[in-house]
């Protein structure tokens, strides 16, 4: 059986089409920033939560944005936060509708990171600052009225890159993991290495010359292609990385390098949970207003942090 695209997703699409509006990857980053903020930054009142607060966080590069969605007073379970945006557009603003829901649903307290942004600042600049922001939160945790238990990881889209190249790291240095990952539809290897960049190439809010675009900023001329903090998948071992959620879009370029991750990560003895979404496009978890489906899955998202966040460590 075809697949097919989501109703109300397919909508989104073709009011995109009769808008007029350039490609992105046609924009200078400036206009294309602003462009995103305008459709992404939620209109009206937030959905309420305890409270809401920025922090900064001293870093050898400046303060760095810190956004904790409290969803109830008292101790509860901490998670850092890593948006998408291909490391060039977005920040905490343009993912506070979704990092509320999230604060909400699974009872955690959500950090998002305003991390530095490509191409001002390459790879691996959103790594290092992801990286400060999750020892911050292990040596802050009393101070922010988090519960004792390590952070979780959720990361969407490059972000989920973003959070999947932390717990390698992590692993890697010996330090506490994370309790738990959650990877919506992330980047997992180099650009145009499977078939879905082909059918998959256009037609969709993520496509193969916005991805050119993106890799073309994050990346120095001499950037190392075999780099596992980059790229994920390129790993040669991926064994003792914590429980993880992956969820995959089914009409997505990054598809197939999700599907492969996902099976890398149980070979390895992972307790892995794959979640492909046959009927919806990359960036569904910021459409749960417009399309019915996202929103359960960004409900089912929040939950596997509940879990997470519920079980002894």
């Amino acid at each position: 059986m075809t697949p097919q695209l989501d109703a109300e997703a397919q909508a989104i699409l073709d009011a995109i089409a009769v808008s007029g509006e350039p490609h992105l990857s046609t924009l200078p980053v400036a206009r294309a920033r602003e462009r995103l903020r305008a459709a992404l930054v939620a209109k009206g009142a937030p959905l309420a939560l305890h409270g809401v607060e920025d922090v900064a966080l001293a870093s050898p590069h400046g303060a760095l944005r810190l956004r904790l969605y409290r969803p109830a007073p008292g101790p509860v379970p901490p998670a850092l936060f890593l948006h998408g945006g291909g490391w060039t557009v977005n920040d905490v603003d343009t993912h506070d509708e979704l990092c509320r829901r999230l604060a909400r649903r699974s009872g955690c307290l959500i950090a998002s990171l305003d991390y530095r942004k490509a191409p001002e600042h390459k790879h691996p600049a959103q790594l290092e600052d992801a990286h400060l922001a999750y020892r911050w939160l292990l040596d802050n945790t009393v101070a922010i009225g988090a519960e004792r238990s390590g952070p979780a990881l959720f990361g969407e889209s490059s972000g989920g890159t973003t959070a999947a190249g932390l717990s390698l790291l992590l692993r890697d240095l010996g330090a506490p993991p994370p309790v738990h990952q959650v990877l919506a539809y992330p980047a997992v290897d180099r650009f145009d290495r499977w078939p879905s960049y082909g059918e998959r190439a256009s037609g969709y809010i993520l496509d193969r010359q916005l991805m050119r675009w993106y890799f073309d900023h994050l990346l120095a001329e001499d950037a190392g292609l075999e780099d596992p903090y980059l790229y994920p998948l390129l790993a040669e071992d991926l064994s003792g990385l914590p429980p993880t959620l992956l969820l995959t879009a089914e009409f997505d370029p990054l598809r197939d390098e999700g599907l492969a991750y996902a099976r890398r990560l149980a070979e390895a003895g992972v307790a892995v949970e794959h979640v492909h979404a046959a009927d919806q496009m990359h960036g569904f978890l910021l459409l749960g207003r417009v399309v019915s489906r996202a929103g359960s899955l960004l409900d089912r998202a929040a939950d596997a942090l509940a879990r997470a966040g519920s079980r002894p460590h």
